[in-house]
């Protein structure tokens, strides 16, 4: 016999169970921002300096293991309806943690390489099919100000992980490490197998704290779980606005991805220490935090759609600012702190856009598209500075596809065509 959920008269949704959910959904975008497309400034550049591995592959196959994280994204979106968001977090985790042992104490460059591979396949699980389809799940017209809050979670690796991290590898050595990360994965998914729940339903709760949603938690969550799409892969691929968003969203992620994945490297290139660089990406993440939620704030005071074409404008004047960056140090503290903003804020406008059009109940369907398509654009973006030999060529061929997108997103449509409730 199904045990009956009471459900709390007094929800709200900032209490202490959403607020749980939040921290929880941040962990596993902070995580899978870090392993998959964040070691390219820091934990590569060691690597490649101890084991003798030619640092320009890495980046390479990093770029290619965030396409596979987008792939993903589209695979894993089949799996995620017949186990919950709940149990693929929980699996993928698990894996990735395992994967990290290998990743820190291999020899072997194949090896290498495959483990980076396939983490990225793993991150479309828990934190974009995982963690976006539980934040749909819980706030489903209440996303735009949650997400500014646990997106913040992704520009926090630009001082969390990436001052870290070679300190820690250099303190304990590269797999041991890996090792730390490894566990802290464990413990995550231990976490997440303990106390997340698919649905506020499960928990009690109700959807955005909204007692109107429902009389009975249990059965809603049971119609959840036995819900059928009409969204099929074939019907979002044939609606334009898939492709408007998808890849208007992919050209803003490549532009973001390439310009943090070879910040570093191309002030160093310009002339500049690596102190004042590593400095300014510590200021950026803060700066990221900061754009997370004030464009969470305006996705929800202005609505999803107007705020990705205010965020296009915004980026791309960072963009033509860091042409300039050979000129003087103040180009690069104004176009690092214009872009990580806008790092900030593109992670939660693209996953809100989703929930926007398609709602809690045909999250997934939308998502599985628009999120390969996004996703992928990263992979390229960290792809593209291993390719391009100069930064200045790199940052002109960005301004020209945020121009494109700016076009697409201005002419796509944000009318809801999911189910309600």
């Amino acid at each position: 016999m199904k045990k009956e959920v009471k459900m709390n008269p007094n929800s709200k949704w900032y209490g202490p169970k959403q607020i749980g959910m939040m921290l929880y959904t941040a962990m596993l975008l902070l995580i899978g921002t870090c392993i998959i497309g964040g070691n390219n400034n820091t934990v590569f550049p060691m690597f490649s300096e101890i084991r003798g591995w030619d640092v320009s592959i890495l980046n390479i196959v990093s770029g290619i293991g965030c396409i596979l994280k987008a792939v993903g994204v589209l695979v894993l979106a089949r799996t995620i309806r017949k186990i919950g968001a709940k149990n693929l977090t929980v699996i993928t985790l698990f894996i990735s943690a395992a994967l990290l042992f290998v990743f820190g104490s291999t020899q072997s460059l194949p090896v290498f390489l495959v483990v980076i591979l396939i983490l990225g396949f793993l991150g479309g699980g828990y934190e974009k099919n995982g963690g976006m389809t539980l934040t749909a799940n819980w706030w489903p017209t209440k996303k735009g100000v949650v997400l500014g809050f646990t997106t913040m979670a992704i520009v926090a690796m630009n001082f969390v992980y990436v001052p870290v991290m070679p300190k820690l590898l250099g303190a304990i050595g590269l797999g041991g490490g890996m090792s730390v990360i490894a566990v802290i994965l464990i413990v995550v998914a231990v976490i997440g197998l303990v106390c997340v729940k698919n649905t506020p339903e499960e928990a009690g709760e109700y959807p955005d704290g909204d007692t109107s949603y429902a009389a009975s938690g249990a059965d809603i969550s049971k119609q959840m779980q036995e819900y059928k799409s009409p969204f099929t892969l074939k019907k979002v691929l044939a609606d334009k606005n898939t492709w408007f968003i998808g890849l208007g969203s992919a050209f803003a992620f490549m532009a973001v991805m390439s310009y943090i994945a070879s910040a570093i490297t191309s002030m160093m290139a310009y002339g500049y220490e690596y102190t004042f660089a590593t400095r300014l990406f510590a200021v950026g993440g803060v700066m990221g935090i900061i754009g997370s939620f004030l464009f969470g704030l305006l996705d929800q005071k202005i609505g999803t759609k107007k705020a990705f074409v205010g965020y296009f404008i915004m980026i791309l004047i960072g963009f033509v600012v860091a042409l300039f960056m050979p000129k003087g140090a103040i180009f690069c503290w104004i176009c690092t702190v214009i872009i990580f903003i806008a790092q900030g804020a593109l992670c939660n406008l693209l996953p809100s856009y989703v929930a926007t059009k398609y709602g809690r109940w045909d999250y997934t369907s939308g998502y599985q598209v628009i999120g390969f398509m996004f996703e992928a654009g990263a992979g390229v973006g960290v792809m593209m500075t291993g390719f391009f030999a100069s930064a200045n060529t790199m940052y002109i061929f960005d301004i020209i596809c945020l121009a494109i997108g700016l076009v697409f997103m201005a002419l796509s449509s944000d009318k809801f065509v999911g189910k309600a409730g």
